[in-house]
This record gives structure tokens, C-alpha cells and sequence, in this order.
């Protein structure tokens, strides 16, 4: 996978995780929650952009296991951050009901299903 396909699909998965976050916000009462909506989108992007680039210089390494070392380490480390992250707004927001999940979690698959297309991608191109 090139750079510019890659950059590509990262901007239509983000105009995608944007419209589905405002329908969201639009539709139910997540005023409240819009901080943390912005903050996983802009997390898991930043995190998109690292595993992408990881991916494209370790996927023809001579260790043929570093790829799968590098993705299995970098799911770990997003699951960790994206928990963390949620654990702590529950904790110091005190949000009044459980909708904030709904735009938190449409992000989070819409850049997983972008992640796991792309390192497919890349892992075909091995050596």
C-alpha cells in the first residue's frame, strides 16, 4: 500500500468518523460528552498515522516476526490507551448517562476496520 492510498482511506475513515460523531451529538444528549469525542477521534488518528508507518518499515525487515511483534504490541498499547481513556472520563467527568459510548465506539471501529484493511494490505507485501 502506497502513501498516498493510505492517506486516502485515513481521510475518508475521518470524514466518515466526523459525520457519524455529529449525527450522534445531533441526536442524542452528548453535549456534554463532546471533549472526549474529539479527543478519541484526534488519539486514534495520530495512532492510525503510527501503526501505518510502523507497519510499512517493519514489514520488510529480515526478523519475519517483527511485523506481528510490532502489530501485537501497538493493539495492546491502543486497547490500553482507548480503556484508560474512557475509565477517566468516568471518573473525573462524572457523565450523567452512558450515551458518551456511542460516538466513543463508532470512532474506535471505524479506525480499527481502516487499521486491520491497511496492515493486510501491508502484510502482503513482505518479503
Amino acid at each position: 500500500m502506497t502513501y498516498p492510498r493510505f492517506y486516502r482511506l485515513l481521510a475518508l475513515a475521518t470524514l466518515l468518523v466526523v459525520g457519524g460523531a455529529t449525527l450522534a451529538h445531533a441526536t442524542l444528549p452528548l453535549t456534554y460528552a463532546l471533549p472526549l469525542t474529539v479527543g478519541t477521534a484526534l488519539l486514534l488518528l495520530v495512532l492510525s498515522l503510527v501503526i501505518f508507518w510502523l507497519g510499512k518499515r517493519t514489514v520488510r525487515a529480515e526478523n519475519k516476526y517483527l511485523f506481528g511483534n510490532v502489530f501485537m504490541g501497538v493493539t495492546i498499547l491502543k486497547l490500553v490507551l482507548c480503556g484508560g481513556l474512557i475509565v477517566g472520563y468516568i471518573l473525573l467527568a462524572e457523565p450523567v448517562n452512558k450515551y458518551f459510548v456511542v460516538p466513543f465506539f463508532f470512532t474506535y471501529l471505524v479506525y480499527t476496520a481502516l487499521e486491520m484493511f491497511f496492515l493486510v494490505k501491508l502484510a502482503g507485501e513482505s518479503k
